[in-house]
């Protein structure tokens, strides 16, 4: 097998690498038992889910996924636009080629709406899903993203990007996405979200976070197919959130094509559930993929 080099080791899991169709999966493992396999949101390696990891390998075969474009999987330059569609398509055959049989799927923001695309095109591969804030429609209703009007010209986009691997903007974007949460977030929660943030921007490249920025534009509607989805769902928003508008829309969705979801709102709940509540989020997955379905 072919040697990869790391940003750095796992915290917990074993890193572990795959190739579909030419590109360089990356992906943490850990645990044994039924395959659960978590997808994280925007421009975020599988480090979004280091506090749930340890909770959630207690009782499953867990794997946390670098999609391509962040992390230590490939960033195609051409020939691949991140849009939702094509990650879904990736995924899917990642969990062909593990032999891992129907896997429960959790994804967040822009990983949520991965496993909403998986389970509407790719249900033979989908056991239960959960998604944090993820979307199926091609919303209108997203906060504005300044960041991708620079990053579609070469090279004002190749400065952006090489500024922002500095690491100058690190603790004002974990400000920024903290939102609500950060005037109440401990020492070490702020040191944990700072650490992401590094990872993330460590990685970024102008190609990637350009086309995963302008994935709700490109995005394929796939509403119709979304309506016969029959994996169980649980879908976890927040209140808080800057997606308000987007995950209204989405329960709005649900409720009225697929009921059989189970949704859950957090009062003082952010965009990012998963860094903000990593317990109450475990504790919910966990009972939710226990349920005889």
């Amino acid at each position: 097998m072919r040697t990869y080099s790391l940003m750095a080791k796992a915290e917990f899991g074993e890193d572990e690498f795959a190739e579909i169709d030419g590109y360089r999966l990356h992906y943490v493992e850990a645990g044994k038992g039924p395959p659960v396999l978590l997808i994280s949101g925007s421009f975020s390696t599988y480090r979004a889910w280091n506090p749930l990891l340890p909770i959630l390998a207690k009782e499953y075969r867990v794997l946390a996924l670098d999609y391509l474009g962040t992390g230590d999987s490939d960033k195609p330059r051409s020939g691949f636009r991140y849009s939702i569609g094509e990650q879904a398509d990736v995924t899917a055959k990642l969990i062909r080629f593990l032999r891992l049989g129907r896997a429960h799927l959790v994804g967040a923001s822009y990983g949520g709406a991965i496993v909403f695309n998986l389970a509407a095109r790719h249900p033979e591969v989908c056991a239960k899903i959960v998604s944090i804030e993820g979307g199926i429609l091609r919303s209108k209703a997203l906060p504005s993203a300044p960041l991708e009007k620079w990053l579609g010209y070469p090279v004002l986009g190749d400065l952006a990007i090489a500024l922002i691997r500095t690491g100058w903007f690190n603790r004002l974007a974990m400000q920024v996405i903290a939102g609500d949460w950060f005037q109440s977030m401990t020492k070490a929660e702020r040191r944990r979200a700072l650490d992401e943030v590094s990872f993330n921007t460590r990685s970024a490249t102008r190609n990637a976070w350009y086309w995963i920025g302008r994935s709700p534009q490109t995005l394929i509607p796939f509403e119709e197919e979304a309506k016969r989805i029959t994996a169980p769902i649980l879908y976890l928003a927040g209140k808080k959130s800057d997606f308000r508008e987007m995950t209204a829309e989405t329960i709005r969705f649900l409720d009225a094509h697929l009921p059989h979801a189970k949704i859950l709102n957090y009062e003082d709940g952010i965009h990012d559930l998963q860094a903000q509540k990593p317990y109450e989020v475990a504790k919910a997955i966990r009972e939710f993929l226990a349920l005889e379905s």
